[in-house]
């Protein structure tokens, strides 16, 4: 736990510790608690004054994006992408977060780079943060989303070159590739539809504890999240198409590959019926006295596969016979 406090006179204090902390002579106080104990989480609702049910959702191992209004503070859960994320899933870790006249908990389980980025700012007294808990706010969430933007991008890229490589055909007829790619823009459509009802609720004029002048902060992240919302979509046409030309190319290879056996199988169809003609066990067949009956079948055989070839490959290969328009006589 870290607890950073900015008094009325002006003097910053930070501690890792509840001990000695009040609101009442706060003008900003933020308590960024990682991994917090039954205990942390109990004292910090004894702080803030908060709803059993509130500390009950800080303890659960997940949470979806919601917005509850309270009397004395907003609460606010919100899925923060996972900083080193160990495969192509989206991984994501809820941070709960507690905003009120003049205070800002912050409440995960996982260690978070926006939240560590933000934290060293207040420090230095921007105007960005200073003495406002809802600019906090605005700071961590905007990073949270800004993270949206750099996989988005990766999809697409992962996209563009699957289709290259289909085209120039090194793909060998697997779908897995796109499909990670589809599941993974999907986890960022839930994300982005997910929080998007979120910002709109904290963006309207008449939430509390967010100032008038403020909403166009919050609104600003509703942009992004909208900005986001159109790349996802753009995405998901993009693997459709992909999906498309995966299909077109299975099905050509398998269309060369059914030439080249029907080739195959009509060359033998006449050698075949040969065999079998003169297989059967009649007692009178002039060929098979014949003193050269046997080169000659080799020959008769060896013509018959040529000629078999190159018709076949003529009937295969010919290009289809153009319609031609009906065109009626008026007259």
């Amino acid at each position: 736990m870290r607890v950073y406090l900015e008094k009325a006179d002006g003097g910053i204090t930070t501690t890792s510790s509840l001990d000695g902390v009040a609101l009442t002579d706060a003008k900003l106080l933020w308590i960024d608690s990682l991994a917090p104990s039954d205990d942390e989480i109990s004292r910090i609702g004894e702080l803030i004054g908060t709803h059993p049910l509130e500390l009950e959702y800080c303890r659960r191992p997940d949470g979806k994006p919601k917005l509850q209004e309270f009397p004395n503070h907003l609460f606010i859960s919100w899925e923060f992408l996972c900083d080193s994320p160990e495969t192509d899933v989206i991984e994501t870790t809820p941070v709960f977060l507690f905003l009120g006249a003049n205070f800002l908990v912050t409440v995960h389980r996982d260690k978070l780079s926006d939240i560590d980025n933000v934290w060293d700012k207040p420090r230095g007294g921007p105007e960005l943060h200073k003495h406002n808990p809802a600019l906090v706010l605005y700071a961590i969430l905007n990073s949270a989303v800004d993270d949206y933007f750099p996989i988005i991008e990766e999809i697409t890229n992962n996209i563009d070159m699957y289709q290259d490589m289909l085209m120039s055909g090194e793909v060998a007829g697997d779908l897995q590739v796109i499909m990670s790619q589809k599941h993974r823009n999907m986890a960022m459509r839930r994300l982005v539809m997910a929080h998007r009802d979120v910002i709109l609720k904290l963006g309207r004029r008449d939430t509390p504890f967010v100032p008038e002048h403020l909403t166009l902060y919050i609104l600003d992240i509703y942009d992004l999240l909208i900005r986001v919302a159109s790349e996802v979509e753009t995405n998901a046409d993009l693997i459709t198409a992909s999906m498309d030309i995966h299909l077109n190319v299975v099905s050509n290879r398998l269309n060369k590959i059914m030439k080249k056996l029907t080739i195959i199988s009509t060359i033998f169809l006449p050698l075949t019926f040969l065999v079998g003609l003169y297989g059967m066990n009649f007692k009178y067949m002039p060929e098979l006295s014949w003193k050269y009956g046997y080169l000659m079948a080799w020959v008769a055989f060896l013509i018959i596969a040529v000629v078999t070839y190159f018709l076949a490959r003529w009937f295969v290969d010919k290009p289809p016979r153009k319609r031609r328009d009906m065109v009626g006589d008026d007259s």
